[in-house]
């Protein structure tokens, strides 16, 4: 019966040593969580790298966004006077009046033509401008047919251009105004001339319209004097080189359906 009683509390003892041991070491719900969050954790990491957005590389400009088509005057009496330039938002070519005086806020839609708009802008100095904005479209794809062929109101031939009769429109630029446009559409080519009292007889000149670099000419002005019952003007004549004509219709061919 002692031995028996021993046995009982001997076996008493050594759990209440494991118990105590397992206590002072953290216990079981220790280690096991202990372990968990290990685990959590490295495949929290895991996870977090599998999901990271990696950078995105900008895709290198086109042939379209780097062109450069504005254009100043070369010389003469207009010498460094801006004419042109490309309109990439819109994908237009606008062709500046260079007409003595300021014009207020101008919008004119030309509905003979569609997309042809003359309006005032802003040009690259933030000056405003009244110009001409004519879609790309019409220069290298559509080109204009509806129009009839003419010459200059004088009956003379269109100076510096491809041809010297091509589709043409005349438009007032304001009631109140003597000052007439006309617009002559080509191959690869516009030309505007801005008829106006204001040139006297007898007095011609031509120059030419030099790119940004002046490494290219682009087109010319010319002064156009008055003849006879005629006023004179300014003709301006776009002609697009060909590697140019075929960045822009290459543009086009990509956005156009």
């Amino acid at each position: 019966m002692t031995k028996a009683k021993t046995a009982r509390l001997m076996g008493a003892l050594l759990a209440t040593a494991v118990l105590a041991a397992c206590s002072n070491q953290g216990g079981f719900e220790s280690l096991g969580g202990t372990g968990n969050t290990s685990q959590g954790s490295s495949s929290g990491d895991n996870s977090g790298q599998g999901t990271e957005t990696p950078p995105v590389t900008p895709a290198p400009p086109s042939a379209y966004d780097k062109l450069e088509l504005s254009a100043h005057v070369g010389g003469g009496a207009y010498e460094n006077e801006q004419v042109m330039s490309l309109d990439k938002a819109n994908n237009a070519l606008l062709l500046y009046l260079p007409l003595p005086g300021a014009f207020s806020q101008l919008y004119i839609d030309v509905p003979q033509v569609k997309g042809v708009q003359i309006k005032t802008v802003l040009d690259s100095q933030q000056k405003a401008r009244v110009a001409v904005s004519i879609p790309l479209r019409l220069i290298v794809k559509d080109k204009v047919t509806t129009l009839p062929a003419s010459r200059l109101p004088n009956g003379n031939a269109l100076p510096m251009m491809p041809s010297g009769e091509l589709p043409s429109l005349g438009l007032g630029l304001n009631p109140n105004s003597s000052n007439k446009l006309y617009l002559y559409f080509g191959v690869s080519a516009v030309g505007m001339f801005v008829e106006s009292s204001f040139f006297p007889e007898y007095f011609g000149m031509t120059s030419p319209l030099k790119n940004a670099a002046g490494t290219r000419t682009l087109g010319y002005l010319t002064i156009v004097p008055k003849s006879g019952g005629y006023n004179g003007g300014l003709f301006l004549s776009f002609i697009l080189p060909n590697d140019l004509a075929k960045i822009i219709d290459d543009h086009l061919s990509g956005i156009i359906k």
